[in-house]
C-alpha cells in the first residue's frame, strides 16, 4: 500500500526491510523483494510526495556550492518515482571496458563484472519499458546501410547503440503496484532524520513528515536508495565526527570522487549525407547509433571512455560544399553534410571532486552537504585527440574532414554543466581498503546497512546509469530473496 503521513500519521513499524528512497532503485528493489518474498514486511520511505516538491521540501535538499557551480537543484526530484520525473529515457548497458581503470587511475575495478550483470538487464529493460535489449548497431546498419559510415578495422573509431525508455516514470507508472503488494508499505512524506546504530548493525531508522509526527521503523536490513548526494550525506551525517582513517563508514574514500558525465563539442565535420549519428526511427523504435573510440585505442594509453553524435546543421561553417566529392582532394563521390558534433565524456575520478558536510543543519537536524565539483585536465584532451583520430580516419577513407573549434583554455573554465548523473562518492569494491561498500553495496564494515544507486559506480563509462542501477537492484533482490515467485508485469 501507500500511505501518505500528512494525511495518515504512522506509527512506529517493524520490516525484515527498510528502504530509503523511492527511485528506481528503491521501487525496484521493494517490489521485486515483495514479489519474490511474500514472507517477507517491506517498508519503503520517500520524503516527498506523488508530485512535485514543495519549496519546503526543496530546501532540505539545498547544498553548498564550491568554486564551480552545479545545478544541484535541478538534478533531483524528492517525489515518488525519484528523478525518473525527468529523465531523458537513454538507455545502454556499460561496455566491458567500463568495468576496470588504468593502473594509472585513482580507482578500483569493480567487484562485479558484465557477465555479472547479463543475467539482470533483461529485467531492467522491463522495468524501464525499454521494447529491445540488442544493442549492436550492425543490426541497425543493415537495414539502413546509407545512414552509416564506413569504419577501417585499423580506424580506432567504432560504434554502439542507445535505445530509449518512453521515458518511464517510476513514480506514477509503478504506483498502482506499490499500492497492490500486500507485503509492502510506502510511505509518503516519510523524511529520514537518523539512523541508529549499535555497533556493527542499523536497528532502526527515525523518520518524520515536516510538521509531523516522528516514528521508527526497525528492521534486519536497511537501504539507502535516495540518490548519489543525499545517499553520501546521509552516510557522512552517520558517520559524524569519527575520523576517516578506516573501512566502510570511516573510509577516506567516501564522498570523494564525485562524478558527472558531461558533453564537449570539438567541433565541425563535412561528411556524407544522412549519416544516422543520433537520435532516430528504426522499425518505429527509437535509436541512436553514436561513435566512440575502439577498445584498442582506450587501452593503448589508458584514456576513458565517451561518444561523438553528429547533428545535421544548415550552415556550412565546416568546409564548402564545393570542396567535397572532389576526387583531387581525396573525397569519395556523392553528396555531403556539415555536422555539429556533440560528445559525451566519461569523467576521470578526482579524489578532489567531492561531497563533505558543513556545519549548517537542515529542517530535519542533518548537516548539510558542499559539494566541490572537479573536472580532470585531461578529459577535455582524450575528447579532442579522439576528435583528430576521427578526423584523420575520414580524410584517408575520402569521407570527409573536421574542423576543431573547440577552445582549450574554455577545459578549465566554470562553465561546464552536468547530465545529473551523481556517481562515484560511495564506490563499491573488492577490497575494503579501496571503496566503501562490498559488491552488493553493504558497507564494508557495517553487518546490515546497504547503497543502492550510481555513487557505487568506481568507473563511470558513458552511458547514462539508470539502466545498470535497475539491473543492480534486481540483483540484490535475487541474492537476498533467491528465485522470483513471480515477475512485474
Amino acid at each position: 500500500m501507500i500511505q501518505d503521513l500528512l494525511v495518515h500519521p504512522s506509527g512506529d513499524l517493524r520490516a525484515d526491510v527498510c528502504i530509503c528512497g523511492a527511485g528506481p532503485a528503491g521501487i525496484v528493489l521493494a517490489l521485486e523483494l515483495a514479489k519474490r518474498r511474500p514472507d517477507w514486511r517491506i517498508v519503503l520511505l520517500e520524503g516527498g510526495g506523488r508530485t512535485v516538491e514543495s519549496e519546503r521540501d526543496r530546501a532540505l535538499y539545498e547544498v553548498e556550492m564550491g568554486e564551480k557551480s552545479y545545478a544541484v537543484a535541478a538534478s533531483r526530484r524528492r517525489m515518488l518515482g525519484g528523478t525518473t520525473a525527468h529523465w531523458g529515457g537513454w538507455s545502454k548497458p556499460l561496455e566491458p571496458t567500463d568495468f576496470t581503470s588504468p593502473a594509472h587511475w585513482s580507482a578500483p575495478d569493480w567487484p562485479v563484472t558484465l557477465d555479472d550483470l547479463e543475467p539482470y538487464l533483461a529485467g531492467a529493460h522491463r522495468w524501464c519499458e525499454i521494447p529491445s535489449d540488442g544493442y549492436d548497431p550492425a543490426l541497425v546498419r543493415a537495414r539502413h546501410p546509407q545512414r552509416f559510415l564506413q569504419l577501417p578495422a585499423d580506424s580506432g573509431v567504432t560504434e554502439h547503440l542507445f535505445r530509449f525508455s518512453p521515458p518511464t516514470r517510476f513514480g506514477t507508472r509503478y504506483a498502482a503496484d506499490l499500492e497492490a503488494q500486500e507485503n509492502l508499505t510506502c510511505l509518503l512524506h516519510a523524511n529520514v532524520r537518523a539512523l541508529e546504530r549499535r555497533a556493527d548493525r542499523i536497528v532502526s531508522v527515525s523518520a518524520i513528515p515536516l510538521g509531523g509526527r516522528a516514528f521508527t521503523v526497525h528492521a534486519e536490513r536497511f537501504v539507502l536508495a535516495q540518490g548519489g548526494l543525499e545517499n553520501t550525506r546521509s552516510l557522512l551525517n552517520l558517520r559524524g565526527d569519527a575520523p576517516d582513517d578506516g573501512i566502510g563508514l570511516h573510509s577516506p574514500h567516501l564522498g570523494r570522487f564525485f562524478a558527472d558525465h558531461y558533453g564537449v563539442r570539438p567541433g565541425l565535420v563535412l561528411a556524407p549525407s544522412e549519416l544516422g549519428y543520433l537520435r532516430w526511427s528504426d522499425q518505429g523504435v527509437a535509436v541512436m547509433p553514436v561513435l566512440t573510440p575502439s577498445s584498442d585505442w582506450l587501452h593503448e594509453k589508458g584514456r576513458q571512455s565517451l561518444c561523438m553524435m553528429l547533428d545535421p546543421t544548415p550552415t556550412a561553417e565546416s568546409l564548402p560544399g564545393g570542396y567535397a566529392g572532389q576526387a583531387a582532394l581525396g573525397f569519395s563521390a556523392g553528396e555531403y553534410w556539415n555536422y555539429n558534433v556533440q560528445m559525451v565524456v566519461e569523467p576521470r575520478p578526482s579524489a578532489e571532486s567531492r561531497i563533505t558536510l558543513t556545519d549548517q543543519r537542515c529542517e530535519l537536524g542533518l548537516r548539510r552537504a558542499r559539494l566541490d565539483w572537479h573536472l580532470h585536465d585531461e578529459d577535455v584532451g582524450t575528447a579532442l585527440e579522439f576528435f583528430d583520430a576521427f578526423g584523420a580516419m575520414l580524410a584517408r577513407s575520402g569521407q570527409g574532414r573536421i574542423r576543431q573549434t573547440y577552445d582549450i583554455a574554455q577545459a578549465r573554465r566554470a562553465t561546464t554543466t552536468g547530465a545529473n548523473h551523481h556517481m562515484g562518492t560511495i564506490r563499491f569494491s573488492k577490497n575494503p581498503e579501496d571503496g566503501v561498500t562490498d559488491a552488493d553495496g553493504r558497507v564494508h564494515d557495517m553487518d546490515n546497512l546497504y547503497v543502492a544507486g550510481s555513487a557505487l559506480f568506481p568507473r563511470y563509462g558513458y552511458s547514462n546509469p539508470t539502466l545498470t542501477i535497475v539491473a543492480l537492484a534486481i540483483r540484490l533482490a535475487e541474492r537476498w530473496a533467491g528465485a522470483p515467485q513471480e515477475l512485474p508485469a
